[in-house]
C-alpha cells in the first residue's frame, strides 16, 4: 500500500468517526501490543520466512493430529470413550493423570489401552512431574509416547538415555501459565525458560529429540495464530544457541479452560471452535479441544463427540490444513508474530536474570499481579471478570483436567 493510499484511508476513517479520535479504533493486548486498525507492507518485519514445522509420527497424510482427551476417573468409561474417539476420527490421545483425572496403578495402563492399537496412534501424557510414570508405561515401549515430563524432572537425562527410541520425554507446560492468568507473552516466556532448562539438562542432541511444549488457544483466533508462530520462532532461536539448529518444536495446542463459562455452556462451542481455528492455522502438531461442558464437570459422550467433530470439520470440510503456515507474509499476522515474540523474549531474558526455570517466584508474582490488574478493569473479560465465581465454584465441585 502506498503512502498516499494510506493517507486516503486515514482521512476517510477520521471522517467516518465524526469527531472521535482515530486512536479509538486501536486496541491493545494484555501485553501492550497494538492490534489494528490497519496493517500494510510497512508493518511487516523486514525479514520473514516460513516457520519450521516438526514431523509428528503416524500422521498418515493428516495435517495435524486430532487428540482424544483421556481423563475420566472411571477407567472403564475412559477406555470406552478413547475407542469411540479413535473410531470417530481422532488420531492421537492426550492422557491426564492426577487430580480429577486418571489414577493409574500397575495394571491400569493395560486397562486404559484395551482394544487400542497402540502402535498406530501417538500418545501424549498431559504435562506433569511424575518420573515414576516412566516405568508404568514401559510395557508400551514400542509405542510413540510423549511422557510429558517437566524440564526439571528428577533424573531426566538418565531417563532420556534409556528411553525407547520412539519416546520423547519433555513437555514444557506453558498452558498452565495461561490458565493461571498469564498473558500470551508470559506464556511464551515460560515456554522459552523451560526449553532453555531442558537443553541445559539434556544437551543439544537429546534436547532436539525430546523437547515439546503445550500452549493454550482461546477465542481470539488471530492472536492464537501469532502465538503459535512466535513459539516456533522462539524455539528456533534457543535451539540455535544451544547448537541444535535443525531442531523443530513439537507443539501441542489445547483449548483454554479459562475462557469458558458455566452459565450457558452451549456458547462455549463457539469459543472452542475459534480456539481450534487458531491452533490449526497457527501450525500446531497436536490439538486437543475441550468438550464444551468442561467447566461444569466431566464430559459425557456428546461433549466429546462435539469436540472431536469440530476438528474433523476443520480438517475434512474446511480443509484448513491444506496450506502450511497460511499466515506467512500477512502484514497483520507477521507484525503480531514479531511483536509478540519480542515481548516474550524480553520477559524470558528477565526470567533468566532472576535465576531461570529454577527460580520462577518473581515471574509468578508478575503473572498474579497482571491478573489482578485486569480483574480490576471495567470491561468484561470472560473467566477473569465475568462469571469468575461460577467457574471457581464449578471447578471445586466437579473439576476436570
Amino acid at each position: 500500500m502506498t503512502q498516499s493510499t494510506r493517507d486516503i484511508w486515514r482521512e476517510n476513517a477520521i471522517s467516518a468517526l465524526r469527531g472521535a479520535e482515530l486512536e479509538t479504533l486501536m486496541r491493545r493486548t494484555a501485553d501492550g501490543i497494538t492490534r489494528g486498525p490497519l496493517s500494510d507492507e510497512r508493518d511487516r518485519p523486514s525479514s520473514v520466512a516460513p516457520l519450521p514445522r516438526s514431523a509428528p509420527p503416524l500422521l498418515a497424510g493428516r495435517p495435524w493430529h486430532i487428540c482424544a482427551p483421556v481423563r475420566d476417573p472411571d477407567i472403564k468409561f475412559a477406555n470406552a470413550q478413547l475407542l469411540r474417539d479413535l473410531n470417530g476420527g481422532a488420531s492421537a490421545a492426550r492422557i491426564s493423570i492426577g487430580n480429577h483425572a486418571l489414577t493409574l496403578g500397575a495394571n491400569d495402563v493395560a486397562r486404559i489401552m484395551e482394544g487400542v492399537h497402540t502402535d498406530l496412534i501417538p500418545m501424549n501424557i498431559a504435562p506433569h512431574n511424575n518420573a515414576p510414570l516412566f516405568d508404568l508405561f514401559k510395557p508400551l515401549g514400542k509405542a510413540h509416547l510423549n511422557l510429558g515430563l517437566s524440564p526439571d524432572a528428577p533424573n531426566l537425562k538418565a531417563l532420556a538415555k534409556t528411553a525407547p527410541s520412539s519416546w520423547s520425554l519433555v513437555t514444557v507446560n506453558a498452558a498452565a501459565m495461561s490458565e493461571a492468568g498469564g498473558t500470551a507473552a508470559q506464556e511464551l516466556a515460560y515456554m522459552a525458560a523451560g526449553i532453555a532448562k531442558a537443553y541445559r539438562v539434556l544437551g543439544a542432541h537429546l534436547g532436539a529429540k525430546h523437547i515439546g511444549a503445550e500452549l493454550t488457544t482461546d477465542q481470539d483466533g488471530h492472536m492464537n495464530i501469532a502465538k503459535m508462530r512466535a513459539a516456533r520462532r522462539i524455539h528456533a532461536r534457543i535451539s540455535d544457541i544451544f547448537g541444535a539448529d535443525d531442531a523443530a518444536l513439537t507443539l501441542h495446542a489445547i483449548s483454554q479452560k479459562r475462557m469458558m463459562q458455566s452459565i450457558d455452556p452451549w456458547t462455549n462451542m463457539l469459543r472452542v471452535m475459534s480456539a481450534g481455528f487458531g491452533a490449526v492455522t497457527g501450525g500446531a502438531d497436536y490439538i486437543t479441544l475441550r468438550p464444551f461442558t468442561d467447566v461444569i464437570g466431566h464430559a459425557d459422550e456428546f461433549g466429546y463427540r462435539i469436540a472431536r467433530n469440530m476438528q474433523l470439520m476443520m480438517m475434512e470440510e474446511s480443509h484448513l490444513g491444506q496450506v502450511s503456515d497460511p499466515a506467512y507474509g500477512s502484514y497483520f499476522h507477521e507484525r503480531m508474530t514479531d511483536e509478540l515474540a519480542q515481548a516474550a523474549w524480553t520477559e524470558f531474558q528477565r526470567i533468566e536474570g532472576e535465576g531461570g526455570f529454577d527460580d520462577l517466584s518473581a515471574f509468578h508474582a508478575r503473572v498474579a499481579k497482571g491478573k489482578t490488574a485486569r480483574a480490576e478493569k471495567s470491561e468484561p473479560i470472560l473467566g477473569v471478570t465475568l462469571h469468575l465465581a461460577e467457574n471457581v465454584r464449578a471447578a471445586k465441585v466437579r473439576g476436570t483436567v
